[in-house]
């Protein structure tokens, strides 16, 4: 990198920023207002509602007409208002979701948003990344870029000093520090940008689920609608009012809070996660998340900290294991701290390389500072199958070259000529410390004649001298032991896999409470077919000196036993691991960008709790929408029998147009809102995982929606028609039959809350919404009784002393009957919950 590199001060990144606008592509909106208001005109329901108040009109019935259209405008601003935030809630997430880019301001390496880097900012390139602007390369290590984006050609292009590089495309190899040049739509990418609105995003299962629900739907309330209009016009010859009745029935069963729920739900939920530092990069994979089984987890970052501590170094002749933070050295050992230091990277962004250089800076200031002015001639990046890495060095005398080299101990002991008792006493060293938890790099050099023109190829062609072992201590985040415990609780088994050596992992296993009958390697793996891996992972949850190709061969393991896998991983090797697996995890911090782009979720921290904790989110979302279509199909079973059932028999419907549409703003505000909004269940994590291929709802979930719904139905069909047979008027029938219904779909509404838990519990745990869907119902039905146009429009009159005592006497038989069909159901579930979870236990 260029020596004392500072970037952009933070007021210069300001003002350019000012300046030239952010560093995004502007793409045409089509979520303008008036194409808002259009795309909800073309829905169903609103067209049912437009045909209604056009016919009120033609019957010549302008007050009900207007009074309809009302009702339309005031139920298109609650749509629109429900879009908008779902649209904000999008636009949020986009922006969490943007490349991120790793600058240097102000002296100081920072990760940023893409969209914040301005023209003249220093990026900070390595294999992985992908580039965030157009840019110049100031200084390149091997780097070859991807530009198959604008070219169209796969095989990668090495870069030179002053080479452009192109915004979007990836660096496939090598590392480099390059200034932008251009930002936003002046980018070499800035026209393919432009394509990104004819993109189409697939359905998910659960949208294609939903999707078939409402065409079934539909499909039924448009048959039942035009028997309706037969059988009025042919038996009353008055079409219109039948055609009116028709279109009741076809609004009464039309499900259309439905796609308010998805578009709700998911857009909130996701955002919530994000909040919490999860970015969910596609919402579908929230179905997947209740359904994990197995969560496969990195040591480094996620379990532990990532804040390395150099906690010990060991020559041939002893180990000094340093306290308190104190760093004091013999002369040998402060050797193996400056090679380290110069095997890694100059301005390093992984912990341990920041740990290498501050441990050294600290005890030699003076070599520290003269390291600076040395000139590096060559890099060995690591590679996969042989983990180490080194630099070559040329000092500022050009006197000589030195050679830095650093991996794990197994690969730098296979590179030294070290005699049998060397070998022996490291092996014993390694033994000693890796027992102790630390994390573990051997360490060597070598020295070339200065007139050597050129240097070897590779690492391995070398002649390395053995220096010596660092041990780095690495401390368990101290939430994660609980996070495990709730893990196992929820029947999710959780595996270790790292690259760190067997005694290293097993005691960070020891503490943080995974339990493995035996640990296997990366060696041992290889040495074993399909059969004997799939075998192996039934067992083994802790894996060591994994190489990032192993990870894929490990998630098809454990699929092949027929597990939900979610994997963690952050680097360019991990990618096809994380795409493979059911969910893949990102790290959002040290994670290379292309393992971002692989993953479905991206850990903006790094943190093993958040895994957990979005396990559980994704958990209540998916039940919060079962909640919700569930309540849906309960209520519009007596809406469309309270319409349908008294037109067969020769009598007028209890809804009208007008009713039914104070109903469909009552209803659609309790999905989006209420259901959204409640807690999880207080036994959501101590469930068994959800089976992958299990719908939203199963038959028996619906069977109980369809009693609770013909139940309530029958209730008020037996109250509407008595107060017909005994001569009441139907106003009088309507009224007491209407309010009898809201009331009704209010207890409906606290009722469905939870499947488990009883009226009494559910009023004593709070939902922020329940109280406002409350009042503003109760208030509406006040307006609406006080006001004599409202109450002639909805067909209604005061009623007596003994109608109210009645209807409530209705409403709480209908809370009996909702009780009782969940006492049975939570009977029944509970049971099979248990044999599910104790099931999974037992086998896994």
């Amino acid at each position: 990198m260029v020596p004392n590199a500072q970037g952009l001060t933070t007021a210069k990144a300001q003002e350019h920023a000012l300046r030239d606008g952010p560093n995004t592509i502007p793409l045409p909106s089509r979520n303008t207002l008036l194409f808002t208001v259009w795309a909800i005109l073309q829905t169903p329901m609103f067209s049912l509602l437009v045909i209604a108040a056009i016919l009120y009109f033609m019957i010549g019935n302008l007050e009900d007409a207007s009074l309809l259209a009302s009702f339309i405008a005031l139920s298109m601003a609650i749509t629109v208002v429900q879009q908008r935030k779902s649209e904000k809630a999008i636009e949020a997430l986009r922006d969490l979701s943007s490349p991120r880019a790793l600058v240097i301001r102000d002296g100081v390496t920072q990760r940023i948003a893409g969209s914040e880097v301005v023209i003249d900012d220093l990026l900070i390139l390595s294999e992985g990344s992908r580039v965030a602007a157009d840019a110049v390369l100031l200084e390149s290590h091997q780097v070859h870029q991807d530009e198959s984006l604008l070219t169209g050609e796969s095989e990668p292009v090495p870069k030179k000093m002053g080479d452009s590089l192109y915004s979007g495309c990836l660096i496939t190899q090598g590392s480099g520090l390059a200034q932008v040049s251009a930002i936003g739509s002046h980018i070499q990418m800035g026209l393919i940008g432009k394509r990104l609105t004819t993109i189409e995003i697939p359905e998910s299962p659960l949208e294609k689920e939903i999707r078939i629900l409402v065409v079934r739907f539909a499909v039924l309330g448009l048959c039942l609608a035009a028997l309706v209009l037969l059988i009025y016009g042919l038996r009353h010859h008055e079409w219109l009012q039948g055609a009116l009745y028709g279109i009741s029935l076809s609004m009464s069963l039309l499900p259309e809070e439905f796609t308010v729920i998805l578009t709700v739900f998911l857009a909130l939920g996701v955002l919530r996660i994000a909040r919490a530092g999860v970015l969910t990069r596609s919402a579908p994979v929230i179905e997947t998340l209740g359904s994990i089984n197995t969560l496969c987890v990195d040591k480094t970052g996620t379990l532990t900290l990532n804040s390395m501590q150099v906690s010990a170094v060991a020559d041939l002749n002893q180990i000094r294991v340093l306290e308190d933070s104190k760093y004091a050295f013999a002369p040998e050992q402060l050797e193996i701290l400056r090679t380290a230091s110069l095997a890694s990277e100059i301005n390093p962004v992984d912990p341990m390389e920041k740990a290498l250089h501050e441990a050294f800076k600290q005890h030699d200031v003076m070599f520290w500072n003269t390291t600076h002015t040395w000139s590096l001639r060559h890099r060995y990046p690591f590679r996969a199958h042989l983990p180490a890495m080194a630099n070559a060095w040329e000092d500022a005398t050009k006197t000589a070259v030195v050679m830095a080299a650093k991996g794990s101990p197994e690969t730098m002991i296979s590179l030294c000529a070290l005699t049998p008792a060397q070998t022996a006493t490291i092996h014993d060293q390694i033994q000693i410390l890796a027992s102790q938890g630390l994390r573990l790099l051997g360490v060597a050099r070598a020295h070339l004649p200065i007139d050597q023109k050129s240097l070897p190829k590779r690492i391995e062609d070398h002649h390395w001298e053995w220096l010596g072992l660092i041990g780095l201590h690495d401390p368990l985040r101290p939430e994660v032991p609980a996070a495990i415990r709730t893990c196992q609780a929820a029947g999710i088994r959780v595996v270790m896999i790292t690259g760190d050596h067997a005694l290293t992992a097993q005691a960070i296993a020891q503490q943080a409470g995974i339990t493995s009958q035996g640990i296997l390697s990366g060696k041992e793996i290889a040495q074993l077919d399909e059969q004997a891996l799939q075998q192996a992972v039934a067992k083994t949850s802790i894996y060591v000196r994994i190489t990032p190709e192993q990870k894929l061969q490990l998630v098809q393991a454990f699929q092949a036993n027929r597990q939900i896998i979610a994997m963690t991983g952050d680097g360019v090797n991990d990618a096809p691991a994380l795409k493979a697996a059911h969910v893949g995890i990102a790290m959002g911090e040290r994670g290379a960008d292309v393992a971002r782009e692989a993953a479905s979720l991206v850990l903006l921290h790094d943190q093993f709790s958040a895994i957990v904790n979005t396990i559980q989110e994704g958990r209540k979302i998916y039940t919060n929408i079962r909640k919700a279509v569930l309540y849906v199909i309960a209520i519009h079973v007596p809406i469309a029998g309270v319409v349908f059932i008294p037109i067969m028999v020769g009598l007028p419907p209890m809804l009208t147009p007008i009713s039914l549409v104070f109903l469909e703003m009552m209803i659609d505000p309790a999905c989006a809102i209420v259901f959204e909004m409640e807690r999880a269940e207080r036994n959501l994590m101590h469930q068994g995982p959800r089976p992958i291929d299990e719908k939203i709802f199963t038959l028996e979930q619906m069977g109980i929606a369809l009693v609770q719904g013909i139940g309530l139905c029958a209730i008020l069909l037996t109250l509407y028609l008595g107060y017909l047979y005994y001569g009441y008027t139907q106003e009088t029938a309507t009224t007491i039959g209407f309010f009898s219904l809201v009331l009704s779909n209010i207890a409906l509404i606290i009722v469905s809350r939870s499947p488990t838990q009883s009226l009494s519990q559910l009023l004593g745990t709070p939902n922020p919404a329940q109280k406002w869907i409350l009042l503003i119902t109760g208030t509406s039905l006040i307006v609406i009784m006080a006001s004599p146009f409202l109450g002639q429009r909805f067909g209604l009159v005061a009623l007596e002393t003994q109608d109210i005592f009645l209807m409530i006497g209705v409403v709480f038989i209908s809370l009996l009957w909702f009780e009782l069909t969940k006492l049975l159901y939570r009977k029944k579930y509970l049971f099979n919950k248990n044999i599910s979870c104790n099931l999974h236990l037992i086998t896994n």
